[in-house]
């Protein structure tokens, strides 16, 4: 069959991912990475209409908490991420929904396996909470990102963490990157006990879910 390079033309009842060249799954992944995004504004925007900031920063650490360190994993298999140093950590956020691809504007760098720092140069997340004012910035790059950022590192390294360099409210105003953060991993940390949140995730149909092999008979956990 002929890799199709947009779903133009009639419709296929048996269409799969498969069917779609590199090209076309690349815009596609682009889009998909986006979706969580715009999830995110429609949904918590509309408990935060009825709750409240407080109420939408406790709810996002906790969709974090249980989704994260499930959806990681998931990621590592599929891509065959091994190890559990700085670099292993880099790569998983690299392929993360969580940073989209443009709309976070990412760049890493690698000092060694215990050491590394990563930074926003342009935060798509951000640019959407600055016109509310310095409480909407707080709520998301302090209280929600102390509250998550270490579960997503720690799944793949328990005694990893994540601390910023500097982060919004930006000083100066306009300041390029938009934050930075530090990576280390550290016998000393403490390692977080995994979060009920979490373990009831991992119960659900979607954390259990296993894809059948392509239609090539290719495993979708590469073996």
């Amino acid at each position: 069959m002929t890799e199709r390079k947009d779903y133009s033309g009639d419709f296929d009842p048996g269409f799969r991912f498969e069917d779609l060249s590199k090209e076309a799954l690349v815009r596609l992944v682009r889009e998909y990475a986006l979706i969580p995004q715009l999830l995110d504004r429609s949904g918590l925007a509309a408990v935060g209409l009825r709750y409240g900031q407080r109420v939408v920063e406790e709810i996002a650490i906790e969709e974090w908490k249980g989704a994260s360190p499930i959806y990681t994993q998931r990621i590592r298999d599929i891509m065959r991420i091994e190890g559990d140093g700085v670099s292993a950590i880099f790569k998983s956020l690299q392929l993360d929904p969580g940073f989209s691809f443009s709309y976070m504007d990412v760049e890493y760098e690698l000092i060694s396996e215990t050491h590394g720092f990563f930074q926003l140069r342009s935060c798509g997340a951000l640019l959407d909470v600055e016109p509310f004012g310095e409480r909407s910035i707080k709520g998301m790059c302090h209280t929600i990102e102390d509250g998550t950022f270490d579960i997503t590192a720690q799944a793949v390294n328990p005694k990893a963490r994540i601390r910023p360099v500097h982060r919004p409210p930006r000083v100066p105003a306009g300041r390029v990157p938009h934050c930075r953060w530090e990576v280390v991993i550290d016998e000393s940390t403490e390692t977080l006990p995994e979060a009920e949140i979490t373990a009831m995730t991992r119960g659900t149909t979607a954390a259990t879910h296993r894809f059948p092999p392509l239609r090539d008979g290719t495993p979708h956990i590469p073996l």
